[in-house]
């Protein structure tokens, strides 16, 4: 038997989502006749895991792990392993440990790592581990061998996606399926993977190497017509990089599912036309990275937009009645004052100017193999020197180091735009007050506020379902 982990973060309500990666590579793992056990569990369950996987004895215990502070969690689950069963093999996958493979593999809690996509390594490094044959013949893979670090050939891209559906009677769906925007049963789901593009702040350079695969349009669709049939599935978050990278291709999608979608697109891709589509195929959220009100730092990041871009395009989008998740960043280096402020300008103008706008902010965060790391290197940025220090590396928490911006007081910012889309009048008068006044200090409504929210994003109690039914109708 072989176990595949994912560690969620109570706090961000990130375990009612489908775990894609390990239910991606269980699939390829079932397929080559191996037994698969997949756990989605938070924090807070690592111990109870670790005791049943001891007693278990898999292969291999196989971890999908993201920089930020699902390596912190990580950490601490492979340590616990090891210690209650140092005879048990732990293998750290995913984006964290592809970009940085010889720093995870350096660590005593990790025994092996897996670069780059998983489907094709992991069954043959089962396959090799199974039976006691040569590792150094699996691509994709590190291993230690008499104390050094050994790293295989690199694994070529899947060349047909086709070739690796998801196994859907892996899980047990009803727990992936959660109300949002209005509808009660949503699910995640991805098309393709990778991004052409080459913004200079984005994983996808190294991880993908800016090239962008898909299953094909029948498979997708067939996909979710059977989630639909079968699950009464009612609206499908896609969480493709871009999912309008190729606009023909992703409207025939749409067209062949007949289903309400939220999916990421490109500010430059949004035209009359295309809004009058999405309007007609019942898009309910679009996730937009526009990044910065400076065109200085648009054009240091390699968005090849323009401020006013991000402005004649809000307005589209306002025009068609559209939601519209704006992403900004701010903290670069060499970004001035000014430009911050700009930012937080441009954020509040969009708000002004299309009336489903809602927004994140964040610190940016350096990281290893996009195009501006050594840049931030140069400009102050000190990596943490062990994996578990990259743990406290999220730029989404109040507590981020960033060299260039004050993490609290990003974060503050932040909340106070999220706060916004739930357009309750005087309130909401009094959030743009602060916005527009910067005034940020006692931040005590915030606090409740975010306690109130995670009630009604639970659904727990009378309270949470009250608050619930506040935030459709929003």
């Amino acid at each position: 038997m072989i176990s595949l982990v994912k560690i969620n973060y109570t706090q961000d309500h990130s375990q009612h989502i489908l775990p894609l990666g390990i239910l991606s590579v269980g699939s390829a793992l079932k397929r080559a006749g191996f037994k698969v056990k997949l756990s989605n569990i938070n924090e807070k369950q690592i111990s109870a895991l670790v005791h049943e996987l001891a007693l278990m004895k898999p292969l291999y215990v196989g971890l999908s792990v993201m920089t930020g502070i699902q390596t912190k969690h990580a950490v601490e689950f492979s340590k616990f392993l090891k210690e209650k069963a140092p005879e048990i093999k732990i293998v750290w996958g995913g984006i964290h440990p592809s970009l940085l493979s010889e720093q995870c593999l350096r660590e005593d809690y990790v025994d092996y790592v897996m670069i780059g996509e998983g489907e094709v390594t992991s069954v043959e490094f089962a396959q090799a581990l199974s039976g006691g044959d040569d590792l150094s013949k699996v691509k994709g893979l590190g291993f230690k061998l008499d104390g050094e670090l050994v790293f295989n050939e690199e694994r070529p891209f899947i060349n047909d996606l086709d070739e690796y559906p998801i196994d859907w009677g892996l899980v047990d769906l009803e727990k992936y399926i959660y109300p949002l925007a209005g509808y009660k049963r949503v699910i995640a789901y991805k098309s393709s993977r990778g991004c052409p593009f080459d913004c200079g702040f984005c994983y996808n350079r190294i991880f993908n190497k800016n090239t962008w695969r898909t299953w094909s349009v029948e498979q997708v669709v067939r996909d979710i017509n059977f989630l639909k049939k079968e699950y009464k599935v009612e609206a499908i978050k896609f969480y493709d990089d871009n999912f309008f990278v190729n606009k023909d291709r992703a409207l025939e999608i749409l067209e062949g599912i007949k289903m309400p979608a939220h999916f990421e697109v490109r500010i430059d891709a949004v035209t009359e036309e295309l809004a009058r589509k999405l309007k007609e195929y019942q898009a309910f959220d679009l996730l937009i990275g526009v990044e910065s009100g400076s065109d200085r730092i648009l054009k240091m990041l390699n968005k090849r937009i323009t401020v006013d871009d991000i402005k004649k395009a809000a307005k589209i989008l306002g025009k068609y009645d559209l939601r519209a998740t704006y992403s900004t960043i701010v903290g670069v280096p060499t970004e001035t004052k000014e430009e911050f402020e700009k930012t937080i300008d441009l954020m509040y103008e969009l708000y002004k100017i299309h009336p489903k706008a809602v927004f994140t902010l964040g610190a940016y965060m350096p990281y290893p193999g996009s195009k501006l790391y050594d840049f931030c290197l140069e400009h102050g940025f000190r990596p943490p020197k062990t994996t578990e220090g990259w743990g406290n590396i999220d730029r989404f928490r109040p507590d981020f180091k960033n060299p260039w911006a004050d993490g609290k007081r990003v974060w503050i910012i932040r909340e106070y735009f999220k706060l916004l889309k739930f357009r309750l009048g005087p309130v909401n008068r009094w959030f743009e007050w602060r916005i527009k006044h910067r005034f940020f200090a006692l931040p005590l409504d915030i606090y409740v506020i975010e306690y109130l929210s995670g009630l009604g994003i639970e659904g727990k109690g009378p309270l949470g379902k009250l608050i619930r039914k506040v935030y459709k109708k929003s």
